[in-house]
């Protein structure tokens, strides 16, 4: 029974350990599993630029404004599964990243899996170099798994620009300056500038008469001009600049792009005006020759310049009243000076005019006078002054008309007195005389006024 014993231990002993030789060979042949813990490069990361590889795409580089597609592949190397797994890139400045799903992210890479996200933006001038970086976490063993990969692109190609001005220079000319700006990275080569509206006019480009610009580096500018002569109107040039920067460039699928035409073009607007018509010569009229000197006629007294306005006032001659005349002479009354019209005139013949006396009367009152006498008061006249005034008188030189007719100076008026401010001759106060009597009533009435109230005080 000891012997049997002994042999039955001896079994369960075999068994048991090859039960343990073949656990073993099944672990290692097993790998690691869903419990094992963070290891390294669990996580791996591959960048792809238009289908090139890390920085393939760095020459001949991408167009500027072309599209660029960066593919990230993600492979979970371990046995563990990855949770939000996530991808940054600063080689993509705003581009969204898209991953299985529309999402930015991916919610879970199992274990032994590979897992796509894409970024699609458009290519900028430039070098665009950076570390993408790729993070996932294991929330079962708090553990964050991350790794990185570099990647880039180059923005390559040059951009054309074209501004126009266009200046008057006469009545019928104008001069339109192209400038032509290269505002890419690359040179532009072979540039030629036109107008499709001014066909006819010649464009030369730097001092030369040719219309094209060899070679126009990053930056550079160049300046066309063209002199144009139209017919007076309005105009608009639309000029045009074509080149190419002789770069091959990549696609999307990473195959060669030959080099576009680079075009710019602009207008612009000028009017040309047509000049003023000659102005009528109008002849000037001749000038008037001076007058001579208007001599006085023979007899007559030489002429005298006007005088001045008569000042205002009354005349000298109504301050000293005329003593009445001497009986027996008729006062003469003011009248238009001339010869006096012939006693009858107008009358009838044989007709008196009223109040005169009939030849031979003697008129009532008077007493007779005897033949060669003199009636009373009258004075006697020599006979040669009295035949002097029987003659009629002289008809004097009729004036000319034409000049301005005399004005007769009135006397100054003269000096009034001290009393005559104070009252006029008609017996009536004036202004200042007014004043004065209400100073001397009104002075005495606000002494006593002031005088009484005193008193009462």
């Amino acid at each position: 029974m000891i012997i049997g014993r002994e042999g039955a231990g001896s079994t369960r002993t075999r068994w048991l350990l090859t039960g343990l030789l073949l656990t073993g060979s099944c672990w290692s042949a097993a790998g690691p599993s869903a419990a094992d813990g963070p290891t390294a490069n669990g996580l791996a990361l591959e960048v792809t630029v238009n289908t090139r590889p890390g920085l393939g795409a760095l020459d001949p580089g991408i167009r500027t404004g072309a599209a660029v597609v960066k593919s990230y592949r993600l492979t979970n190397r371990g046995g563990a599964d990855l949770h939000d797994v996530r991808v940054h890139d600063p080689a993509m400045p705003g581009a969204a990243i898209r991953c299985p799903g529309g999402l930015d992210r991916v919610p879970m890479l199992a274990g032994l899996r590979v897992a796509y996200c894409t970024a699609t933006a458009p290519a900028r001038p430039g070098a665009w170099v950076g570390d993408v970086r790729a993070v996932g976490q294991q929330p079962y063993l708090r553990a964050m798994v991350q790794t990185t990969a570099r990647s880039g692109y180059a923005g390559v190609g040059a951009a054309l620009g074209l501004t126009e001005t266009a200046r008057v220079t006469g009545p019928d000319r104008a001069e339109v300056r192209y400038v032509v700006a290269n505002h890419g990275n690359r040179p532009v080569h072979g540039v030629r500038v036109s107008d499709p509206a001014l066909p006819a006019e010649r464009i030369g480009c730097g001092g030369s008469p040719q219309p094209v610009v060899a070679h126009l580096a990053p930056g550079a500018r160049a300046t066309c001009v063209a002199s144009v002569r139209r017919a007076p109107g309005t105009y608009e040039s639309r000029g045009q600049a074509d080149g190419s920067d002789l770069i091959r460039t990549l696609d999307v699928r990473g195959g060669a792009v030959a080099p576009p035409r680079l075009t710019a073009r602009s207008s612009a607007r000028f009017t040309l005006r047509a000049p003023p018509p000659p102005a009528a010569h109008v002849p000037r009229p001749p000038r008037p020759a001076p007058a001579p000197p208007r001599r006085p006629p023979v007899g007559l007294p030489p002429e005298r310049p006007p005088a001045a306005p008569p000042l205002p006032g009354p005349p000298l001659i109504a301050l000293f009243p005329l003593p009445p005349p001497p009986p027996g002479i008729a006062a003469t009354v003011p009248g238009p000076v001339g010869p006096a019209p012939p006693p009858g005139a107008g009358l009838p013949p044989g007709a008196v005019p009223p109040g005169a006396v009939p030849p031979g009367a003697v008129p009532p009152g008077a007493a007779a006078v005897p033949p060669g006498g003199l009636p009373p008061g009258a004075v006697a006249v020599p006979p040669g002054v009295a035949r002097q005034q029987a003659q009629p008188p002289k008809k004097k030189p009729k004036k000319n008309t034409s000049r301005p007719p005399r004005r007769t100076q009135r006397p100054a008026e003269p000096r009034r007195s001290l009393a005559g401010r104070f009252m006029r001759r008609d017996r009536t106060p004036t202004g200042l005389g007014m004043l004065s009597a209400l100073f001397l009533i009104l002075l005495p009435a606000a002494i006593a006024a002031a005088v009484f109230g005193s008193r009462r005080l």
